[in-house]
Parts: structure tokens; C-alpha cells; sequence
């Protein structure tokens, strides 16, 4: 998998924060969603945590996600937080979901609940 350079992006529209990190929003374990590059381990309104074995870009790069919900694809533009390598082959990722229009943010909302839930779909294909 290719990842796309974003060097043109203004970080400052997208909303990046200087200051100290602090978690915006409350965290879902998931089990068994997917998205491009790997398993979603957890999930909030603000990012996720994937479990990768793809060789992943420096923190701070930006491309997009697709994630597997009920309703089909979903693509977010995504930026890396901070990678961890967890094995031999696999990463573990931080990412930080860019200003999601409302349908994408119902759609976000619906995967976490049922994840919440232990709710299983197929995704469409």
C-alpha cells in the first residue's frame, strides 16, 4: 500500500492543537471492524486505533481511511497521531478523524454503538 504526501494541507484549518494532548471523546472497544488497513481495535468520534502489519508513514501524515460500516466504504481523512510497533510485523496506530460531515459522523456514531454492543454485520460488498 502507497500513501500519498500531503505537504500542501493546511493543518491549521484542519483543526491540529499545539498544545498538551487531552482525549476528547470517550473510547469503544471494537471487535471485528475493519477499515484499509487493518482492524479497528477502538473507536471515538475524534479517531480510532488500528492494528496494522502495513509499514506506516511518520506521525503527522494525512490520507484517507476507508472504514467497513452497514452502510458501505466509509473514506475519512485521517492523520497519523503516533505509530507503535507491537511485533515482528504488526503496528499498532493512532489516528485523528478530520472534520467528518454530519452523515459520516451518524454513520461513526452507528458503528461505535453497535461495537458497543457487540452488535456483528456483514459489511456490503
Amino acid at each position: 500500500m502507497r500513501f500519498a504526501r500531503n505537504q500542501d494541507i493546511n493543518f491549521e484549518q484542519l483543526g491540529e492543537s499545539k498544545g498538551a494532548e487531552k482525549r476528547r471523546h470517550g473510547r469503544v472497544i471494537c471487535d471485528g471492524v475493519q477499515c484499509s488497513i487493518g482492524e479497528v481495535l477502538d473507536l471515538s468520534a475524534s479517531g480510532m486505533r488500528v492494528k496494522t502489519r502495513f509499514k506506516m508513514p511518520e506521525a503527522g501524515e494525512v490520507f484517507v481511511v476507508t472504514l467497513d460500516t452497514i452502510e458501505g466504504p466509509l473514506a475519512v481523512l485521517s492523520r497519523i497521531r503516533w505509530v507503535r510497533r507491537c511485533g515482528m510485523f504488526t503496528r499498532e496506530v493512532g489516528l485523528e478523524f478530520f472534520d467528518p460531515g454530519p452523515k459520516s459522523k451518524q454513520v461513526l456514531q452507528e458503528l461505535a454503538g453497535r461495537a458497543a454492543y457487540n452488535d456483528s454485520f456483514k459489511a456490503a460488498s
